[in-house]
């Protein structure tokens, strides 16, 4: 008799916190595993910059103002998938899960999925676009009991 047990990882994410669920049954019975915080995502742009914009003398009577080539929310949100990322493949590596639901909403789907590898990328059985962090854990089960095809 051959016993086939899979261990899957349940990813639900937004740009500041992350919760990886563990299920060895059914995707929709699960307990939480890890909790990632990213407290820098709900900083105001003005708390993540300088209190004023650079300042440079053109020549002229006028003077110019630095603006940021990039937006400093976008760069903490690509640090975070980043970092998720990584999570997950450590996960991996330490043979902690042999398939991955990811649930995230659209953009945060997209910046995640830019930094997982090929290893990752083969065990993800289902990407949901929906943004579920704030639902409890019975509504979470809900929602993956309607979404899941099982």
């Amino acid at each position: 008799m051959k016993f086939d047990q899979h261990t899957t990882w349940i990813l639900t994410a937004d740009t500041s916190t992350c919760r990886i669920y563990k299920s060895t049954t059914k995707p929709y019975q699960f307990s939480l595993v890890k909790e990632l915080f990213h407290p820098e995502a709900k900083l105001r742009d003005i708390e993540m910059t300088s209190s004023k914009s650079g300042r440079f003398n053109t020549g002229t009577t006028t003077q110019g103002t630095y603006t940021q080539q990039s937006d400093p929310k976008e760069i903490e949100n690509d640090n975070f998938a980043r970092e998720i990322a990584e999570e997950l493949d450590n996960g991996r590596n330490n043979h902690d899960y042999d398939r991955l639901i990811i649930v995230a909403p659209p953009h945060m789907n997209g910046l995640l999925l830019q930094h997982t590898n090929k290893h990752i990328n083969n065990l993800i059985t289902y990407n949901i676009k929906n943004d579920v962090i704030h639902l409890t854990e019975q509504k979470l089960s809900d929602f993956l009991r309607e979404h899941l095809p099982m």
